[in-house]
């Protein structure tokens, strides 16, 4: 088989880990605004990919390279907790001023929980988005689409590293959600949500842990 046959499959993950270093080696030296992306949180505990993220906020806080941080993210049926509550509270034991720290304690999706901070807060300025590596791109890329001068700023701690099954299937799942961007910026927002859904009930089926948040995304949209 010619080895170029290959190449349009490679083209996304390249994309993926090739902005996260990006990222990583280039970061913005300041920002008005830092937005911590939620991820799964148990009973108000963050999980380990969660605190990972709330300690890179943590440390950039410390280094005086943002001015206000902002903590995103819904629950789901059942919860006691919100994503956003969970990271708030966490920013606070750590030392992070309290005055300086928002929740937006809406939003199941990196783009439903931008659309409700904006609506809240429609002048971020510069903004740094601190999420997963494999996420970095996507995540940046919707902040963009959404109106935000943003830059991602990818957690160097992140539990979920390579070569291990969680990673691959992060990286799967954000190739998913980067045809998605993709198809939005080309073709619409109509044909991107239909993609989307055709994903998402794959992913649910492969992965039947996702389907809760799979079916609250549907409810939400």
């Amino acid at each position: 088989m010619n080895p170029l046959v290959l190449l349009p499959l490679a083209v996304p993950p390249a994309r993926i880990l090739l902005h996260a270093y990006r990222r990583r080696r280039f970061p913005r030296d300041h920002a008005q605004s830092l937005i911590v992306l939620g991820t799964a949180q148990y009973d108000g505990v963050p999980s380990r990919q969660f605190a990972a993220r709330l300690d890179h906020a943590v440390d950039l806080w410390r280094q005086g390279k943002v001015e206000h941080l902002y903590t995103v993210g819904g629950k789901l049926p059942g919860d006691r907790f919100t994503e956003a509550g969970v990271g708030s509270a966490y920013l606070g034991e750590r030392g992070v001023d309290k005055q300086r720290v928002t929740a937006v304690e809406e939003g199941n999706d990196t783009r439903g929980s931008y659309a409700e901070l904006l609506r809240r807060h429609p002048e971020l300025g510069v903004t740094l988005v601190v999420t997963d590596p494999n996420h970095a791109l996507r995540a940046e890329q919707l902040a963009r689409q959404a109106g935000m001068d943003a830059y991602a700023s990818p957690t160097p701690t992140c539990p979920v590293r390579f070569p291990r099954k969680a990673w691959w299937n992060t990286l799967l799942h954000e190739v998913g959600g980067l045809v998605v961007v993709d198809v939005s910026r080309l073709l619409g927002r109509g044909s991107a949500d239909k993609v989307e859904t055709m994903l998402r009930r794959l992913q649910g089926w492969m992965r039947p842990s996702r389907r809760a948040r799979h079916e609250q995304l549907e409810k939400e949209h």
